[in-house]
């Protein structure tokens, strides 16, 4: 467990810089957010494909196992907060990327201490999450919409209500718990989880 936790940790490390992401939207305009994101999109996907051509190596520490030949996580988040800002509303947008960022963080760090709970290095393709990594993911996604009620808005942003962020939470711990797989393959849960919590809380504001 320690070895794993270990390594869990210093690649959790890294991923939760992406709260970088929805807190400098914070700032910024939704067009500026757009073009930022654009660049870094475009760079990062051209030294993924030097990577993946053998041009380039990254350090191991970002990569898992099953990342050696494939597509890495990073990627699939930079794209999700692209999505994500292009589609929801700011305040959404925000709360989704940091659901991601710490939710999944959470969610990594308990299935790696927990036995069994690492379901993506342990063989198995179908399996849904157990319920306490659930109840962990869920727990700090609403910690994120409490943390979002307290602090001061953006001009352009939306006040939400507590109904509206815990819709969100679950949506995440969906995202992150059950597999989603498209013509065979699966749908990485870094794209899955703010895009769920997005489009959960942005359907509960209409109810």
């Amino acid at each position: 467990m320690f070895p794993l936790l270990s390594r869990e940790l210093r690649r959790k490390a890294f991923h939760i810089t992406g709260s970088l992401i929805p807190v400098g939207y914070y700032f910024v305009t939704k067009e500026t957010a757009l073009i930022l994101l654009s660049f870094v999109n475009v760079i990062l996907l051209l030294a993924e494909w030097l990577r993946l051509i053998g041009k380039i190596k990254l350090p191991q520490i970002l990569l898992r196992p099953h990342e050696e030949k494939k597509v890495a996580a990073y990627i699939y988040f930079q794209m999700a907060a692209l999505f994500s800002i292009l589609v929801f509303d700011k305040t959404i947008a925000i709360a989704a990327l940091l659901m991601l960022a710490l939710g999944d963080t959470a969610s990594g760090l308990a299935g790696a201490m927990m036995n069994g709970g690492n379901i993506r290095n342990n063989g198995a393709k179908n399996r849904v999450k157990p319920i306490p990594i659930m109840a962990v993911m869920f727990s700090v996604c609403v910690l994120v919409g409490l943390a979002l009620l307290s602090l001061p808005l953006a001009p352009d942003m939306t006040k939400l209500s507590f109904g509206v962020y815990a819709a969100g939470a679950l949506g995440a711990t969906l995202g992150d718990a059950v597999p989603v797989r498209i013509m065979g393959r699966q749908v990485d849960d870094n794209l899955m989880i703010p895009l769920l919590a997005g489009a959960f809380m942005t359907a509960s504001g209409f109810i």
